[in-house]
C-alpha cells in the first residue's frame, strides 16, 4: 500500500506541476497562433491528469486512514469524503477541478484567453493550496504559515519544472519542426526571445524555491544532524542533489547557450566575464558549426535532461510526503 500512496502523490504533484507549467508557457512562449493552440491542448492533457490524480488521492488517503487493503477501501470512501477534514478539502479541490475544465473549454474558443486563463490560474491556485494544506505542512492547521510557504514552494516549483516539461514536450518540438527558423532571422529572434523569457521566469521561480524550501526543510528537520541521520533528511539530500544538477544545466543554458542563441538570431549576445571563465562556461564567442547542428537543438537536449531531472525531483518530493519529518517525530516521542 505504501507504494500506491507514493505513486498517487507523485502523479498528483506532477499533474499540478504540469498544469502550472503549461499555463505559464502561455505567457513566455513565442507568440504564434499554432504554438499557443498546441500549448492549450497540452494544458487539457494536464487537466485530465490532475482529475485522475485527485481521485487517486482520495483512494490513497482513505487507505492510509482506514488501514484497509486496496480491495476493501470502497466501504470507507464515503466516510472519509464526508466526515473528515481531508474530505472537506477534497470537495473544495474537486470544485476547483470543475472550474479548470470550464476555463479550459472556454479558452479553446478565444484567441486571447484572458478571462479563461485568469480563471484557470485562480482555480489551480486553490488546488495547489489543498495539496499543501493536506500534507505535512498542514499537520498543525490548514492556514498556518508553513502551509502558505509550502504553497509558494509548490507554485514556484510548478513554474520552473512545469515550464521545462512544457517546453520539452510541446514548444521545442514545434520550433525545431519550423523550417523558417533556418532562413528567417525574425523567426529565430521570436524563438530565442521566448527562451530568454523562460530563463528569466525560471530564475525568479528558483529564488522562491530556495527560500521557501529552506524554511520547510528546517521546519521538517528540526536539527542539522537530522539531514543525514534520518530517512527524511537522506531523501531530502537526494532531492537537493537532483535540484543542483538542474541548476547547473540551467546556468549553462543561461550564460552560454542563450548568448549563442542571441548571436544565431542576429542579436547582441551578452557576455558574462566572470561566469564565462568558469570550467565548462568558457565557450565564447559563438561560431556556427554545421557538424554540431542548430544551437537550438543543443539547447533542447539540455532542457530535456532538465525536465527528466525535474520529474525525478517530484518523485523525491512524493517520498518526502510519506516520510515522518524528524521534527514531528521529536514532538511525538514524549
Amino acid at each position: 500500500m505504501d507504494g500506491f500512496f507514493v505513486t498517487a502523490t507523485w502523479l498528483d504533484v506532477l499533474a499540478i506541476t504540469a498544469c502550472i507549467g503549461f499555463i505559464a508557457c502561455e505567457w513566455v512562449a513565442p507568440q504564434t497562433g499554432a504554438l499557443r493552440r498546441a500549448l492549450w491542448k497540452g494544458l487539457g492533457g494536464a487537466t485530465f491528469l490532475i482529475t485522475i490524480s485527485s481521485l487517486l488521492m482520495l483512494v490513497s488517503r482513505t487507505g492510509e486512514m482506514s488501514g484497509a487493503p486496496l480491495t476493501a477501501i470502497g466501504q470507507f470512501l464515503p466516510l472519509v469524503a464526508m466526515k473528515t477534514h481531508y474530505g472537506s478539502a477534497w470537495w473544495v479541490r474537486m470544485a476547483a477541478v470543475l472550474v479548470l475544465w470550464l476555463a479550459w473549454v472556454a479558452g479553446r474558443f478565444r484567441s486571447g484567453r484572458g478571462p479563461a486563463g485568469a480563471l484557470y490560474v485562480m482555480a489551480l491556485a486553490v488546488i495547489a493550496y489543498t495539496r499543501s494544506a493536506t500534507g505535512h505542512a498542514g499537520d498543525h492547521g490548514m492556514f498556518m504559515a508553513a502551509v502558505w510557504v509550502d504553497w509558494l514552494h509548490l507554485l514556484a516549483g510548478g513554474i520552473w519544472v512545469g515550464s521545462l516539461i512544457a517546453w520539452s514536450l510541446v514548444v521545442l518540438p514545434a520550433l525545431l519542426r519550423n523550417d523558417a527558423l533556418q532562413r528567417d532571422a525574425a523567426q529565430r529572434r521570436l524563438a530565442v526571445n521566448g527562451y530568454g523569457r523562460l530563463s528569466a521566469v525560471s530564475a525568479m521561480a528558483l529564488a522562491v524555491i530556495v527560500l521557501s524550501g529552506a524554511y520547510s526543510a528546517w521546519e521538517g528537520l528540526g536539527t542539522t544532524e537530522a539531514l543525514w541521520q534520518s530517512p527524511y533528511g537522506q531523501i531530502l539530500l537526494v532531492k537537493l542533489a537532483l535540484v543542483g544538477g538542474m541548476v547547473g544545466l540551467g546556468a549553462h543554458n543561461r550564460y552560454v547557450k542563450l548568448p549563442h542563441l542571441d548571436q544565431w538570431a542576429g542579436q547582441a549576445g551578452a557576455r558574462h566575464p566572470f561566469v564565462n571563465k568558469l570550467p565548462g562556461f568558457s565557450s565564447w564567442p559563438y561560431r556556427a558549426n554545421t557538424e554540431m547542428g542548430c544551437p537550438l537543438e543543443r539547447c533542447a537536449r539540455t532542457i530535456n535532461i532538465q525536465a527528466l531531472l525535474g520529474i525525478a525531483v517530484l518523485a523525491a518530493a512524493a517520498l518526502l510526503h510519506h516520510a515522518m519529518p524528524p521534527a514531528d517525530m521529536h514532538h511525538l516521542l514524549p
